[in-house]
C-alpha cells in the first residue's frame, strides 16, 4: 500500500473522535444543553444525585492517587451545585477520614483538592458533627500548610481553608490564635530584612503568593477578636502595625495588596489606641499614595492598575475613615459590605466555596451570620417555586439563552469599539 494512502489512514483513524459542531456554538450550545434540566430538580433527579454522591464517596477510598484526588474534585463540584447535608450527616466520620489522610500522606494534587473541599464538607455535613471534623482536618490543615514537600499552590490552598474554617466554624479563642501564630511565621518570610531592605531572592518573589494567603488569612481572624484583645495582639505580639506597613514595599504585588488589608482591618478593630498608630500620620499615608499612584515601568501593565485600584481604596479609608458601602445580591438576599473585615469576609468566602456561596447560604447558619444575613429560622417565610413541565422548562432556557446571547454580542461590540480607538 502507498505511504501515502497509510499515512491518511491514520490521520483519519487519529481524529476519528467524538466531535460536534456544536462545540463551536459556545454559549448557545450551553443554553440548549440546559433546556433538559429543570431548575427546580424533580425526585427522579435527586435519586439519581444521591447516587452519584455515594459513588464519589465509594471512590475516595480508590487505590490509584490520581482517582481520589479525581473523587475529591467531583465532590466539591457536587457540594457547589446543592446542598446535601442530608446525604452527608451520615457519613460524617468517613469523610473527615478520607480529608485528614489526603493531606497527611496524599501527593500533592490530592492534598490540594482535599484542602479545596473541606470548608465546603464543614459546612454541609451538619451542626452535630462539626467539632468533630474541625479537630480532626484542622492539624491536617496547619501541617500541610507549612510542609515544604508541598507545591506553592498545595499550601496555598490549605493557608486560604483554614482560614475560613476557623473563622466560620471554630469557637475557641485558643486556637483561633494558635493557627494566627502559624499563619505569622509564614508570612514573615516578606519581612524587610535586618538593615530595612527589601528580600528580592527568587524564593521571595515565588512564595509571594504563599505568603500573602497567610497574611489575608491572618486578617481575617484578627477581625474576630475584640478591638482591646486586638490592641494587645499588635503592641505584644508580631506582626506589630509598624511590621505590617513594612510588607508594603514587599517584592510581591500580592504581599503588597495583602499587607494593605491587613493594615486597615488592624486599624479598624484597634484604632482607639492612638498611641500605637500614630506611625500612619507621617510614615503610612505617603507610602500608601505612592502605591495609589504608582507608575513604574518595570512592573507590568496588569499588576499596576491592580495596586492602584486597591490601594486608592485603602488611602481613603485611612484619610476619610470610611469604607463606601457594597451591596452584592445572594440569591434571593442582600449582602451589605460596609466595613474592611466584612469585605475580607465576603472575598475569603467566594474565593473558598466558589458557586457554594450561594447552595449553602439559604441554610448554613454560621454562613448566614458571619454575612449578617436574617436568621435562620426567617427562612420557613421563603415559598418554594412552582415545579415547571418540560415544555415551560425548554421555552424558560430558550428565551434565557437567547438574552444572555444578545448581551454577550453587545458587550463584544463594546470591546471592538475600544480596541478601534
Amino acid at each position: 500500500m502507498p505511504k501515502g494512502k497509510k499515512k491518511g489512514k491514520f490521520e483519519h483513524r487519529r481524529t476519528e473522535q467524538p466531535y460536534s459542531s456544536d462545540e463551536d456554538a459556545g454559549i448557545d450550545m450551553t443554553c440548549s444543553e440546559t433546556s433538559e434540566r429543570s431548575d427546580v430538580p424533580d425526585d427522579d433527579s435527586e435519586i439519581k444525585l444521591e447516587e452519584k454522591v455515594l459513588e464519589i464517596i465509594d471512590a475516595l477510598s480508590a487505590r490509584a492517587n490520581a482517582a481520589r484526588a479525581a473523587a475529591l474534585v467531583a465532590l466539591k463540584n457536587s457540594l457547589q451545585r446543592r446542598y446535601l447535608a442530608h446525604i452527608l450527616c451520615g457519613q460524617r466520620v468517613t469523610l473527615a477520614e478520607h480529608v485528614t489522610k489526603a493531606l497527611r500522606r496524599g501527593k500533592d494534587g490530592e492534598r490540594r483538592a482535599a484542602a479545596a473541599v473541606a470548608p465546603l464538607l464543614a459546612l454541609q455535613i451538619g451542626e452535630e458533627g462539626t467539632e468533630e471534623f474541625m479537630d480532626e482536618v484542622r492539624p491536617a490543615l496547619a501541617a500541610a500548610a507549612v510542609d515544604k514537600s508541598a507545591s506553592l499552590d498545595t499550601r496555598t490552598e490549605c493557608c486560604s481553608s483554614l482560614a475560613v474554617l476557623c473563622y466560620l466554624l471554630e469557637d475557641d479563642l485558643s486556637k483561633i490564635l494558635e493557627v494566627m501564630r502559624m499563619f505569622e511565621t509564614i508570612f514573615s518570610g516578606s519581612y524587610l530584612k535586618g538593615d530595612g531592605t527589601v528580600k528580592v531572592s527568587g524564593a521571595a518573589v515565588e512564595e509571594g503568593v504563599w505568603h500573602a494567603a497567610a497574611l489575608d488569612g491572618w486578617a481575617l481572624l484578627l477581625a474576630l477578636t475584640e478591638p482591646q484583645h486586638a490592641r494587645t495582639l499588635l503592641a505584644d505580639r508580631q506582626p506589630s502595625f509598624r511590621r505590617l506597613a513594612e510588607m508594603l514595599d514587599a517584592c510581591s504585588l500580592e504581599v503588597r495588596m495583602a499587607a494593605g488589608g491587613a493594615l486597615a482591618i488592624a486599624h479598624e478593630r484597634a484604632c482607639g489606641d492612638e498611641e500605637q498608630f500614630a506611625c500612619a500620620e507621617d510614615e503610612l499615608l505617603p507610602r500608601l499614595e505612592q502605591l495609589a499612584r504608582d507608575s513604574h515601568k518595570f512592573r507590568a501593565k496588569r499588576d499596576r492598575k491592580l495596586q492602584r485600584a486597591t490601594f486608592r481604596d485603602i488611602l481613603k479609608y485611612f484619610e476619610e475613615g470610611t469604607v463606601d458601602s457594597e451591596r452584592i445580591r445572594v440569591g434571593t438576599e442582600t449582602v451589605t459590605l460596609s466595613t474592611w473585615a466584612a469585605r475580607t469576609a465576603y472575598g475569603a468566602f467566594a474565593a473558598a466555596l466558589g458557586a457554594g456561596l450561594l447552595a449553602l447560604a439559604p441554610h448554613c447558619a454560621p454562613l448566614r451570620l458571619a454575612l449578617q444575613l436574617s436568621p435562620y429560622p426567617a427562612l420557613d417565610l421563603i415559598v418554594p417555586e412552582a415545579k415547571l413541565n418540560r415544555l415551560q422548562r425548554h421555552l424558560q432556557n430558550t428565551a434565557a439563552c437567547k438574552a444572555r446571547t444578545v448581551a454577550r454580542n453587545k458587550s463584544r461590540d463594546k470591546r471592538s469599539a475600544a480596541l478601534a480607538l
